[in-house]
């Protein structure tokens, strides 16, 4: 059993579609109950994940506020491995991807005078990964409450462990934020937030292969033969996210615009630019269209295959230190665009479906076109407010 981790890109991770739930700022908290159904196919069958989200809210009373999420992601299909193409071919081997994840998310919300504490808890597990994160935000409103403070920190404690493993490894990371979020007028508003990230232990995908040119031997090289593929036991991130949201009266319709900034130790650095509109029909239908366009330079470490043999010490081609084949640390693109609908049937239930297409693609012109995927993704959700 062979599984890519990463295949559960933003779009699609269980707990970023938890987030959809969470993520919007309300002016108050609202009694509801949320269901979701998500489907992500990658084209000729490759990956297959289902998803399925439960999102519940209660108001206590004026100070206290209850959350709480539940995510279960089944995924099936076959991964690229890291390794070359066959003599002749463009296909880059695939192995079998089959895990089930359960995952969950506690939210305390403390609204104390201006400050509002929430403290959460998340548990996730698979049958190689365990993850238990705790966090904690501030939102802190001033200036006639037109202006928001957000403070958090949060860290994770994930445990690796492959069948093929004796033993566990482990894997610690830590997030801190402060963001700003300012209503300019009544149909205008901007977010700024800045995060600073700290992981460290197992960083390698212990799933992903690496090809040297000259195992077993240069003169008759292999090209099925692959080694673990090694990372740095450490990695640093910084992340700027700016966004804007402005209504248009004449059109009954609100504009949303974001940009992001993304830089790791891995020498990383990453772009991504989102547009979506938000168009009102009548007194029940909100039609959404969204694109966002993201773009990213490669790992220092990142090579499709070197020369060298790693198991003869003798071997005159230096073998690096670090070195990985997965295509997601190469030099790369994607395209995301989509339309979502959502429908207020009464005061209570609302009603909402999604289609999203997922384009990603190499611009390094060494790793082979047929590693990056191309997914429909297709959502369907009803909230039910009490």
């Amino acid at each position: 059993m062979n599984k890519d981790r990463g295949s559960r890109s933003p779009l699609i991770a269980g707990i970023a579609l938890l987030a959809q739930f969470v993520s919007s700022p309300r002016a108050r908290a609202e009694d509801q109950v949320a269901y979701k159904d998500e489907y992500y196919q990658e084209d000729g069958n490759r990956i297959n994940i289902a998803t399925h989200s439960a999102y519940f809210e209660k108001a206590i009373n004026s100070v206290l506020t209850l959350q709480a999420g539940y995510v279960y992601d089944g995924i099936s299909g076959a991964s690229p491995t890291g390794g070359i193409p066959l003599p002749g071919s463009n296909k880059v081997p695939l192995a079998k991807v089959d895990d089930v994840r359960n995952a969950g998310n506690v939210i305390v919300g403390l609204h104390l005078g201006n400050h509002t504490l929430s403290p959460q808890f998340s548990y996730s597990t698979e049958n190689d990964y365990t993850s238990v994160g705790l966090a904690l935000n501030d939102a802190i409103t001033f200036n006639e409450k037109n202006t928001t403070l957000n403070l958090g920190i949060s860290h994770d404690f994930d445990t690796i462990q492959p069948e093929f493993w004796k033993n566990s490894k482990s894997k610690d990371s830590t997030d801190a934020l402060i963001g700003l979020t300012q209503l300019l007028d009544p149909r205008t508003y901007i977010t700024v937030n800045a995060t600073f990230g700290y992981s460290d232990g197992f960083l390698a995908d212990p799933y992903k292969r690496f090809h040297f040119e000259d195992y077993p031997d240069p003169l008759n090289p292999d090209p099925t033969a692959t080694f673990s593929e090694k990372r740095p036991g450490y990695k640093s991130k910084e992340i700027l996210y700016l966004s804007a949201n402005h209504f248009f009266d004449a059109l009954n319709g609100s504009l949303e615009g974001s940009y992001r900034f993304y830089h790791d130790s891995y020498g990383i650095n990453a772009q991504t630019v989102g547009v979506a509109w938000f168009q009102k029909i009548g007194k029940h239908l909100i039609i959404s269209p969204l694109f966002r366009y993201y773009y990213q330079t490669a790992a220092s470490f990142y090579a499709t295959q070197l020369p060298g043999d790693p198991s003869d010490p003798a071997n005159s081609a230096p073998i690096p230190n670090y070195y990985s084949a997965d295509y997601r640390l190469s030099e790369m693109e994607t395209f995301t665009y989509g339309l979502k609908l959502v429908y207020q049937i009464n005061d209570h239930i609302r009603l909402d479906a999604a289609f999203t297409r997922y384009d990603m693609r190499g611009l390094d012109g060494k790793t082979w076109s047929s590693a990056y995927p191309k997914a429909n993704v297709l959502t369907l959700g009803a909230t039910w407010s009490f």
